[in-house]
C-alpha cells in the first residue's frame, strides 16, 4: 500500500480537527442536516490537503476522493411502565415493518456497519484510508471519512 500524500499522524489530525469544527456542539442525529454536515467534512478536508499537498507555483500531485458517511446510533429511552428501555420510535410495539415487537427491549448503542471498496490503480503511487469519528457517548452518529488519493504523474 502507498504512503499517503501526508504522513498519517497529519491526515489523522487534520479530519479530527475538521469533524471537530463541523460537529462542535451537535449532539443529536438529525437526518435534514447530514448534507450540510457531509458536505462541510467533505470541502474542508479536501482544501486542506491540496493545501498541503501543493504549492504557489504547483499544483497538487494527487487527485483527492473524500467519502463522509453518517452513521446513526440507536438511542435508548426509558419508558413510563417499570423503567424499561426501548428504542426511540418503537413505543408504540410496532416494528419498522408493522411486526409487533411487544415485550421486545432495544438494546440502544451501535447500529451494524459494513463498508468494503476495491480499486485498480498504481500501488505504488495510489491508496486510501479511514477514519472514523467516534460519537462516544457525546453525539447520536458516528462519522466514517475516507480519503483517496491517486497520483496524477506516472
Amino acid at each position: 500500500m502507498a504512503n499517503p500524500p501526508i504522513s498519517r499522524a497529519e491526515l489523522e489530525k487534520l479530519t479530527e480537527e475538521v469533524c471537530h469544527a463541523v460537529y462542535r456542539g451537535v449532539q443529536k442525529y438529525e437526518h435534514d442536516k447530514t448534507l450540510q454536515w457531509n458536505t462541510s467534512v467533505i470541502n474542508a478536508v479536501l482544501s486542506r490537503l491540496i493545501s498541503h499537498t501543493s504549492t504557489d507555483d504547483k499544483p497538487s500531485p494527487y487527485k483527492f476522493v473524500v467519502t463522509s458517511t453518517i452513521v446513526q446510533n440507536i438511542m435508548p429511552i426509558k419508558t413510563q411502565s417499570a423503567g424499561t428501555s426501548t428504542a426511540i420510535g418503537a413505543e408504540d410495539g410496532a416494528g419498522p415493518d408493522g411486526s409487533n415487537m411487544a415485550g421486545v427491549k432495544a438494546s440502544g448503542g451501535k447500529r451494524g456497519m459494513h463498508s468494503a471498496s476495491g480499486a485498480y490503480w498504481n500501488k505504488e503511487k495510489d491508496g486510501s484510508w479511514n477514519y472514523k469519528f467516534d460519537g462516544e457517548e457525546v453525539r447520536e452518529f458516528d462519522v466514517v471519512i475516507t480519503v483517496i488519493w491517486v497520483a496524477t504523474s506516472p
